[in-house]
């Protein structure tokens, strides 16, 4: 009587056992997608890469602030430019699953980043984790935690590197340079300085902003400067001063001075632009102006 009563008791403890969801996991749809995420960002694929999150995901990055998946994607565009080569180590790589308390299923991710600094060609590691939250197979929450100074040490190099080089220009000399090339009308000089895939920013409003933001050079050239040109008698920028900003970007203020050719009116209006550069090229341009006087000027 008593084995049975005994076995009796192990066989309800054992289907209670069963019974219990499994709170850790290194297999699980929520891994897979995490390492499909990773991929996609390893492979530079944005849009993929964003796919992977909720629409109102929150993302916090060594901070407890929140982001956007967007916000972390421009982001990433943005830092990874100055690498040729990054990702993360495969035979450091651990990642498991656990369902917690209120039965949130968490994602847990620990890996050494490895990049290649362009130009220095340095090689550097850094230990990342990430906490990401599932719901749906969609990241909801993630938490990303990395130390960051020796990459910004690294970058900090290359810049010295650089400023030791001869025929070296600062950022404030690349500008003063802009407008010299614009007021000396030699406007290959002009956009050889902008990068590829610049960002060209018209005020809103302003009579050119139709097709803003201008993407490369050329898409610039045709859109503002030659319609410039085909409009204006002159088209100057009086009383100029420049201005270091930090975060790579120059500060540009003085007045359009311009004669429109079809209605003859001038222009006398304040405006501001601001720069900003990499790695020698301006990247992202914005233009703030007195866009009523211009366009009142052209009727």
């Amino acid at each position: 009587m008593k084995k049975l009563i005994t076995l009796a008791l192990a066989l309800v403890f054992l289907t209670a056992c069963q019974e219990q969801p499994q709170r850790w996991t290194n297999t699980s749809p929520e891994i897979d997608v995490t390492k499909a995420l990773i991929k996609d960002y390893e492979d530079g694929n944005w849009e993929n890469w964003i796919n992977h999150y909720s629409d109102t995901a929150k993302v916090y990055h060594n901070s407890t602030e929140s982001i956007s998946s967007k916000q972390l994607s421009d982001g990433f565009k943005e830092t990874l430019a100055d690498y040729s080569s990054y990702g993360f180590s495969e035979e450091e790589t651990y990642i498991e699953m656990i369902i917690d308390d209120k039965d949130d299923k968490w994602v847990y991710f620990w890996s050494n980043w490895k990049g290649t600094i362009n130009e220095t060609e340095k090689e550097l590691t850094v230990p990342v984790h990430l906490a990401l939250q599932f719901t749906d197979a969609k990241i909801v929450e993630e938490y990303a935690f990395y130390d960051t100074s020796s990459l910004a040490a690294a970058l900090k190099e290359r810049e010295a590197a650089r400023m030791n080089e001869e025929g070296y220009q600062s950022n404030f000399e690349i500008v003063k340079s802009i407008y010299d090339n614009f007021a000396k009308g030699d406007i290959p000089a002009f956009l050889a300085v902008l990068d590829p895939k610049v960002e060209w920013n018209e005020a809103e409003n302003f009579i050119y902003a139709d097709g803003s933001p201008y993407i490369g050079p050329d898409s610039f050239n045709k859109g503002v400067l030659a319609r410039i040109g085909a409009d204006w008698e002159y088209w100057k920028i009086g009383e100029l001063q420049l201005t270091d900003m930090s975060n790579n970007m120059v500060l540009a203020t003085g007045r359009y001075q311009a004669k429109n050719k079809n209605t003859g009116k001038e222009i006398n209006a304040q405006v501001a632009h601001v720069w900003t550069l990499k790695s020698g090229k301006v990247v992202i341009f914005q233009q703030y102006t007195d866009t009523k006087q211009v366009a009142e000027a052209v009727k």
